[in-house]
């Protein structure tokens, strides 16, 4: 298994994007952001490259700790696995709200949402 990135949410909680190595431990993780998530459905690169700020230790190796699963991507760039109502969900929140798209060209730091306020997941999401 090669390396791979995640994307994960704990619900009203923030959203992280997580670098995972080739025995599926945590290596890497950052805030959600718009230029991250952007940079992760778009052009991921070499995910060894990815260096977060602070080092991951502990339980949180484990990817189930930090939340549901929204999107999981091989290094290679392919899906693995997507939550469709999480996913689309995370798109309206991060990006489409604010008047962009995940693929918006020039999406950078500047466009970085801040306060972002959660509009409530659908009742399927309770099943």
């Amino acid at each position: 298994m090669a390396w791979s990135a995640q994307w994960r949410t704990q619900g009203e909680q923030i959203d992280a994007v997580f670098v995972l190595d080739d025995k599926g431990t945590v290596r890497e993780a950052f805030p959600a952001t718009q230029p991250l998530l952007s940079r992760l459905l778009t052009q991921m690169g070499n995910l060894e490259t990815w260096k977060g700020e602070a080092s991951v230790a502990g339980d949180n190796h484990d990817p189930e700790a930090w939340g549901q699963l929204v999107l999981a991507r091989a290094g290679s760039g392919e899906v693995m696995e997507v939550e469709p109502e999480l996913f689309w969900h995370g798109i309206y929140l991060w990006f489409r709200s604010h008047g962009v798209d995940y693929d918006t060209p020039g999406l950078d730091g500047s466009s970085l949402v801040r306060d972002v306020v959660r509009p409530p997941r659908s009742s399927l999401m309770d099943d």
